[in-house]
């Protein structure tokens, strides 16, 4: 099963779920696809959307997944690697009003740099998908919280 979290914030985010879709209608995708939606409304016969889940049963999801694509949200990140699995991370984007600032491109760039993911940005889903399975994450050093040091840097520098 593929885990795909959108986020919860109240802007849906619609852009992921069409490429999804096509991955899964030409066969690219083969796996159940469950998504945590938020307030996005898309309707679908290939994927299983639910707006919202209870915090044992996202654990749960994620624990089931063969890999996750999610949104770039830190949250959504670290619990895809907190639970060992690869994850694909695509950025809400100011330009299509996903939301208000392009941090999530900033949060995806770090992690990255590190090998913890795989960015998905301006490729073809199909494209990110086809690094999949070659993919070998670095190991998240969780007892040293180095990601999020390099985070604030990271944003520091900005300034």
């Amino acid at each position: 099963m593929v885990f795909v979290l959108l986020g919860t914030w109240e802007v849906p985010f619609i852009r992921p779920l069409v490429e999804i879709e096509e991955a899964v209608k030409t066969g690219y995708i083969n796996e159940e696809v469950v998504v945590q939606s938020g307030p996005a409304k898309f309707p679908s016969e290939h994927m299983t959307l639910v707006p919202f889940f209870s915090g044992k049963e996202l654990e749960d999801m994620y624990a089931k997944a063969s890999y996750i694509i999610c949104q770039g949200g830190i949250g959504s990140i670290m619990m895809g690697l907190k639970k060992g699995k690869k994850v694909i991370a695509i950025p809400r984007l100011k330009k299509y009003n996903e939301v208000n600032d392009d941090h999530q491109l900033e949060i995806i760039h770090v992690f990255t740099q590190n090998n913890y993911i795989l960015p998905w940005q301006d490729e073809k889903l199909t494209t990110v998908l086809s690094k999949l399975e070659t993919f070998s994450p670095a190991q998240y050093p969780f007892e040293e919280e180095k990601i999020s040091d390099a985070i604030i840097d990271f944003l520091n520098k900005k300034k």
